[in-house]
């Protein structure tokens, strides 16, 4: 995604919430809130008039690259997402831009000639051991850069030039929890990850599922539609055996009515053939 928008102010901590809602689509600067109060975005560098930021979306991880030049504000960011002028990961990097700025700390610069006095001073006075103000002092520097690095996401600066002591100790200690803090970031975001692939697998089973079950009820009520043709065929088959044997019954029937009936036929035909007989001998009769 690419967006550019004309923009009149000169450091990137002037944009306020409210006017970044004003320019961007309303449901990408709800997600991008979102996003960014359940803390999916880190800042890699960041400047007044540019940063570089990741966020963790619901697919995955996605970069941006946020910029005012030659008044515009331009935005990039490695998503697909149709989103204008900004979408929703470039929202959440830009509220999460102007939290670090009206959270970090800046440091306010000591007086070089008193500096160099107590040094000296301390330098003569201290016992062998004990823990100069000096390195207190780079101490005290270094730790204003380490909170500087943890509110942009950036890795803790490396270790002052201190000589072994009670100070380096504490620095080493400190690097040692950052690289701690670091890296269980870094599990958590891939845990959320599998979480969220997992919880998408469980979804597509559960849609699965519930699709065979749908299929499974429609196969029993076809199941059970057969189940009723079948009885209903074994009925007429019986029926038809039934018939079958009262078609063979009228047949024997039948033959036998057939039988005495050609057997009257041929008394009939004796009886005719006598009649005739008789009535021949009439007419000899009459005739003597």
């Amino acid at each position: 995604m690419r967006g550019k928008i004309a923009c009149s102010a000169d450091r990137l901590s002037l944009l306020e919430a409210d006017m970044i809602s004003s320019i961007v689509e309303p449901n990408a600067f709800q997600i991008g809130k979102q996003y960014q109060t359940e803390r999916r975005v880190q800042l890699t560098d960041a400047s007044d008039t540019e940063f570089t930021s990741s966020v963790m979306g619901n697919s995955g991880l996605y970069e941006q690259t946020i910029r005012l030049h030659n008044g515009h504000l331009e935005a990039k960011c490695s998503c697909t997402l149709h989103e204008q002028p900004i979408c929703r990961h470039g929202v959440a990097a830009l509220l999460e831009y102007q939290r670090w700025s009206k959270a970090r700390v800046v440091p306010r610069a000591r007086p070089a000639a008193p500096r160099l006095e107590a040094e000296r001073a301390t330098t003569k006075s201290a016992p062998s051991g004990d823990v100069k103000l000096s390195e207190l002092n780079q101490f005290s520097d270094w730790m204003q850069r380490v909170v500087q690095a943890i509110q942009s996401g950036q890795p803790v600066p490396a270790q002052p030039d201190i000589e072994p002591g009670l100070v380096s100790t504490w620095t080493r200690i400190i690097q040692q929890l950052d690289e701690r803090r670091r890296e269980s970031e870094v599990a958590q975001i891939e845990l959320d990850t599998d979480i969220r692939n997992r919880e998408a697998v469980v979804a597509r089973l559960t849609q699965d599922l519930e699709a065979s079950a749908k299929e499974a009820k429609s196969l029993q009520v076809i199941c059970r539609d057969l189940q009723r043709e079948v009885d209903q065929h074994k009925a007429y088959l019986s029926k038809s055996t039934e018939l079958s044997r009262h078609v063979e019954q009228f047949e024997g029937e039948v033959r036998a009515i057939a039988g005495l009936l050609t057997e009257k036929g041929r008394r009939l035909e004796g009886l005719s053939d006598t009649c005739r007989d008789v009535a021949t001998m009439l007419k000899a009769l009459g005739k003597v």
